[in-house]
């Protein structure tokens, strides 16, 4: 059954309140961005904003969360597909780094956040099990792949999650658009995939010798 067509308008202005909410949040903090300042970005009228989010403490929580979630969704669908955990692991590295540079602002309003845990204590717990979701479920399809032979057996597996977790934020918060158009972009996503310590296949025979 097709959306009502206010319902379809409701959802796009909440999108766009978001989007807004999280540059502005990203660039001057939550004590600098006023609700009002977000409204006046959107076209808005101040008290539309809370048709949306019952208060200010909402927005921001979203703009934290909702991206997370969404990076989150797209990771692990590329975890759960048929295929050998190094398979996988490869399609997860491409996935995420065609889109990491779309996350800026949004990487940018976490570690806002991990960098200040005594004031957002609630908001740095919720990040943090976000992201252990996604370093755990890496850190199985790895193991996986250790035990078949597709990565090298001398790494921990939590290690290198949490290793290529930290690479890809790096890369997120300090590559803008532009860096899709380098001739280096295909050689930092191999990069990327060369943390996970892959074994090629001549490496294999070796070992069966």
């Amino acid at each position: 059954m097709a959306r009502p067509i206010n319902e379809e308008k409701r959802l796009k202005r909440r999108s766009r309140i978001l989007q807004e909410a999280v540059v502005l949040f990203a660039e001057s903090g939550y004590s600098n961005t006023t609700t009002a300042l977000i409204a006046q970005s959107v076209g808005v009228s101040p008290g539309t904003i809370f048709q949306y989010f019952p208060n200010k403490e909402a927005l921001f929580n979203a703009a934290v969360l909702e991206p997370l979630a969404d990076i989150q969704v797209k990771s692990l669908a590329c975890l759960k597909e048929e295929g050998t955990p190094g398979v996988l692991i490869k399609n997860m590295v491409e996935e995420q780094f065609n889109h990491i540079y779309c996350y800026t602002n949004e990487l940018r309003l976490v570690q806002y956040v991990l960098g200040q845990r005594i004031r957002f204590p609630e908001l740095t717990q919720m990040v943090l099990e976000s992201t252990k979701v996604m370093t755990d479920t890496i850190e199985c399809v790895y193991a996986k792949g250790q035990l078949m032979g597709e990565f090298n057996k001398n790494f921990s597996p939590a290690m290198i999650s949490r290793a290529y977790i930290s690479f890809l934020n790096g890369v997120g918060l300090t590559l803008g658009e532009s860096i899709i158009h380098h001739p280096e972009w295909e050689s930092l996503k191999g990069h990327a995939l060369y943390l996970f310590a892959p074994i090629q296949h001549e490496e294999k025979q070796e070992e069966f010798k």
